[in-house]
């Protein structure tokens, strides 16, 4: 009976042990369910609970069924290892560089010698560890590279808006510059009407102070001094009693304007005292023509009438037949000579041109001639008629110069009228 009861309890034991030993082994092969504090980041190992591991252990407490050599892989330790103290720190996650390998452990025992065997340090949490970014780590770490990139953004665009403004102001600024040396260049250019007044005056000085016997010929000196007379006489101021006799007035020359036309030669009812160099055979065809039309135009003109058109042409013609029988024998004459006839048929073309001119006529009709007692008269009867005086003939020369003695001694007395503020009337 005693052994009986002992058979069967070594065999409920029997059944007891191996009953254990299946739900060990079972419990070996299956896979833990995850916690329901599962961690939701599936870069670690999803098996990892907040705080705690699979193998589940009590902080200080190594796993119970460790074991002490710290062999056995997949499984550290959360307190220091007695087996092995000289381990460090491990990694709480598996790593992906070598997912055979386990959890490390937590804590350090104050042994520093890190070759010794344990869970954390054989292998388990020292060698192939990375961490892996949470989703709510990435999106943060997103949105700050894009506050970031968008920053720079404006930033940039502000930046471009001031560099264009600088280029604007730039633009303003060489623009006003361009102004500015335009005005300047304007300013210190060269006026034409101050460069004409310039010359105005220039020519005035000439003829009040002794000018060359060729500028009272031509009448450049007397037209100077005739210009300032009027303007002065157009201003009120009066000047000394200058008489003037009639001799003197019929050898003066007058024109219209600007004209080069010259009734000098025409006075003596047309007929040309021709200068000795000129009275040569080789010239007289051509010599005896403009005689004989000179003296028809001027019948014509003390008519009333103007010449007609061919007896122009004619003229123009015998003229340049003139002009070429002289520059071919220039041989003959002496550089004096051929001055003297060169100048003398400048005369005759002048006298040609002024045959031209509508108002010849009012040469020889007395409306254009100079009556007049004392200069102030002649200046007044000069800017009434609109004329200037025109160039001297050879006979005429010794009238031009008694003619400028007489309008420079009437502008020196006006110059001292102005200032002295004297209102004396020439009579």
């Amino acid at each position: 009976m005693g052994d009986s009861v002992r058979r069967g309890s070594a065999g409920l034991v029997g059944v007891a042990a191996i009953l254990t030993l299946g739900h060990q082994v079972v419990l070996g092969q299956q896979q833990p369910a995850p916690a329901a504090n599962a961690n939701a980041n599936v870069y670690v190992n999803p098996l990892a609970s907040t705080g705690r591991f699979a193998n589940s252990a009590a902080l200080g407490h190594s796993l119970n069924n460790a074991p002490s050599g710290g062999s056995m892989l997949g499984y550290g330790s959360l307190a220091p290892n007695s087996a092995a103290p000289g381990m460090g720190y491990g990694s709480l996650a598996a790593s992906y560089a070598n997912p055979s390998l386990g959890y490390g452990s937590l804590t350090n025992n104050s042994n520093n010698n890190n070759n010794g065997g344990g869970y954390g340090g054989g292998g388990f949490g020292l060698y192939g560890t990375q961490w892996m970014m949470n989703p709510y780590q990435g999106y943060l770490s997103g949105a700050a590279d894009i506050t970031r990139a968008n920053a720079e953004y404006q930033m940039t665009i502000q930046q471009a808006k001031l560099v264009r403004q600088d280029a604007i102001r730039s633009s303003i600024q060489t623009r006003r510059a361009m102004i500015e040396e335009l005005e300047w260049e304007r300013e210190h250019m060269p006026d034409p009407e101050k460069i004409r007044q310039q010359a105005l005056e220039r020519e005035l000085n000439r003829a009040r102070h002794s000018p060359p016997l060729t500028d009272i010929w031509t009448a450049t000196a007397l037209n100077s001094l005739l210009r300032h007379l009027i303007a002065q006489q157009g201003r009120g101021t009066t000047g000394p009693r200058i008489p003037l006799n009639d001799d003197t007035l019929s050898h003066i020359n007058l024109t219209v304007g600007d004209s080069r036309g010259n009734v000098g030669l025409l006075k003596d009812s047309g007929n040309l005292q021709w200068p000795l160099p000129l009275q040569n055979e080789v010239f007289k065809g051509p010599r005896e023509s403009i005689n004989s039309l000179m003296q028809t135009a001027f019948k014509t003109a003390s008519s009333g009438t103007a010449p007609d058109n061919s007896t122009i042409s004619d003229l123009r013609a015998n003229y340049e037949k003139l002009r070429e029988a002289l520059d071919a024998n220039v041989e003959r004459l002496t550089p004096d000579e051929y001055t003297e006839a060169n100048r003398y048929l400048r005369y005759v073309k002048n006298a040609i041109t002024s045959l031209k001119d509508p108002n010849v006529i009012q040469f020889f009709n007395n409306n254009w001639k100079a009556n007049a007692r004392n200069v102030a008269e002649l200046v007044q009867f000069m800017r009434e008629k609109g004329l200037w005086f025109a160039p001297s003939t050879p006979k005429d020369e010794a009238a031009y110069v008694a003619l400028y003695n007489a309008l420079a001694s009437f502008d020196s007395g006006m110059q001292r009228f102005a200032s002295t503020g004297a209102n004396e009337t020439d009579k």
